[in-house]
C-alpha cells in the first residue's frame, strides 16, 4: 500500500491483479465486493472453427461452473465490436456462459447491483435456477468484504 496515497485505486494497487484499464479493475473490485472469487486472464481452450485456441477472458468465476465475465471497454471502435461478437459466437458454440459488460454498464448508483443481476440472471439462464435453489451457489450470501487474494 502507498503511505499516504489519497486515491483508492492508488493504495489499493498492491494487492490486486495486474488489471489492463480502469474498468477492468471496477469490475474485479465489484466481485472482491460481492465477495464472488475470480480468476483474471486465466487460460481457457476454446474451439473457434476447426482449430482450437488458448483465450484468456477477463474473469473466469470457477465455482459458478466457469461463468466468464468480459469487460469490452471500446464499444464506439466498429474492429474492436467485431471482436467482442466473435468472442461471444465461440462462447456460445463452446457452451460457455458469458457476460459483456460495457463502460456504460458501470455508471449510475446501482451499477454494482445491476451487473451482479447480470451475472446471476446469466448463470440462472444458462445452468437453470435448481442448482441455486438447492443448495447451489448463493449469489447475496458472500457481501463480506473479501479476504486478500494475494499477500
Amino acid at each position: 500500500m502507498k503511505v499516504g496515497a489519497s486515491r483508492l485505486e492508488d493504495r489499493l494497487a498492491p494487492w490486486e491483479p495486474p488489471y489492463k484499464s480502469r474498468g477492468e479493475a471496477q469490475v474485479g473490485r465489484l466481485l472482491d465486493r460481492y465477495g464472488i472469487p475470480f480468476f483474471y486472464e486465466s487460460p481457457l481452450n476454446v474451439h473457434d472453427g476447426e482449430r482450437e485456441r488458448t483465450w484468456h477472458p477477463d474473469f473466469t468465476l470457477f465455482s459458478y461452473r466457469g461463468l466468464v465475465l468480459e469487460y469490452a471497454g471500446m464499444p464506439d471502435r466498429p474492429d474492436y465490436m467485431a471482436g467482442i461478437r466473435k468472442k461471444e459466437r465461440v462462447y456460445a458454440q463452446n457452451d460457455i456462459p458469458a457476460v459483456f459488460v460495457y463502460p456504460q454498464d458501470l455508471r449510475g448508483p446501482r451499477w454494482p447491483a445491476q451487473v451482479v443481476e447480470r451475472i446471476r440472471d446469466a448463470y440462472h439462464a444458462h445452468f437453470g435456477r435448481k442448482g441455486y435453489e438447492s443448495g447451489g451457489h448463493r449469489w447475496y450470501a458472500c457481501r463480506a468484504t473479501a479476504r486478500a487474494r494475494y499477500r
